[in-house]
């Protein structure tokens, strides 16, 4: 079984309820077809091809409950019914309200209306947690990387970077089922000084996360008698800065053909995730990989 077959199976069990953002090109009502199809949980579509917000009678709920999570975003309560109004905002409000359990934007939802959503979706503990996402990408040899990243909001600390990669350790070990080994990528020591900033990330990891294995990675030349390049290499691997890792994810894509999900932003109890680019089956896999990694998958 593959990791992406597992992670499905794990899905199929959890049965999550999964909002979709409608975009009006059909690509979501395709993707929900075939979620629905494969049994990976239970699909409502919010927006163009779905329930529109403005007519919904969770309107107002949904914008108090934008209010109560952001307060200082929000003039009062007619702005609040405008933001709601929002098809993203909209499902974002449901997941935190626990009416959803996976919030999934398609390929016209940028990252950065994504990185706004999560941050209205963590509410108060924004300044702290919640600032940075997550992608999978599919080896050749059909297992799965986890890329994790600092969101665009402005750099994390050592603790802050620490927190990312507890958070996508999590998820990976729960959506895959193999154990996490976490790599704080740095340029060599010779280049420049990110060597001691990953050292003292590293440090806070191990403090927050003393049971699962990390250390700092410059150098990806494998052993020989290794099967392949990643087996006895992190499987996690955290970028320094957002920009980094978009043009790694970038070259996987384009010049390796590598397949690739996310971005993701994860909770113990939702997640919000996007597709960056691809059709109805990487909505579908996206879908089924966050919801994999919830607790109690």
């Amino acid at each position: 079984m593959t990791a992406i077959e597992s992670a499905f199976e794990r899905a199929r069990v959890r049965q999550p309820r999964i909002a979709l953002v409608g975009q009006g090109d059909g690509l979501i009502e395709q993707a929900g077809e075939l979620l629905s199809a494969r049994g990976l949980g239970r699909v409502t579509i919010v927006g163009p091809g779905g329930s529109d917000p403005v007519s919904d009678r969770r309107l107002p709920a949904v914008a108090n409950v934008l209010r109560e999570r952001w307060p200082e975003r929000v003039r009062d309560g007619i702005h609040a019914l405008d933001l709601a109004a929002n098809p993203l905002l909209f499902a974002a409000g449901l997941t935190a309200a626990g009416e959803v359990d996976i919030c999934l934007g398609g390929t016209a939802v940028p990252t950065d209306a994504l990185e706004e959503a999560a941050r209205w979706l963590t509410g108060k503990q924004r300044a702290t947690q919640g600032r940075g996402h997550m992608a999978y990408v599919a080896t050749v040899d059909g297992r799965l990387l986890t890329v994790a990243m600092p969101d665009s909001a402005g750099p994390l600390d050592a603790r802050g970077i620490a927190q990312v990669a507890v958070t996508a350790a999590t998820h990976r070990q729960r959506a895959v089922g193999e154990t996490p080994w976490v790599g704080f990528l740095v340029a060599p020591p010779s280049q420049d000084a990110s060597h001691a900033d990953a050292e003292l990330a590293l440090a806070e990891f191990r403090a927050i996360a003393p049971g699962i294995q990390a250390t700092v990675e410059w150098d990806w030349s494998s052993d020989p008698a290794d099967e392949g390049r990643y087996r006895s290499r992190p499987n996690v691997l955290i970028f320094p800065d957002p920009v980094a890792a978009h043009l790694a994810l970038l070259l996987l894509r384009e010049a390796a053909g590598l397949q690739a999900w996310g971005p993701m932003f994860p909770s113990d109890r939702w997640v919000l995730a996007g597709v960056a680019r691809g059709q109805a089956e990487d909505v579908m896999t996206a879908a089924a990989l966050a919801a994999a990694g919830l607790a109690g998958s």
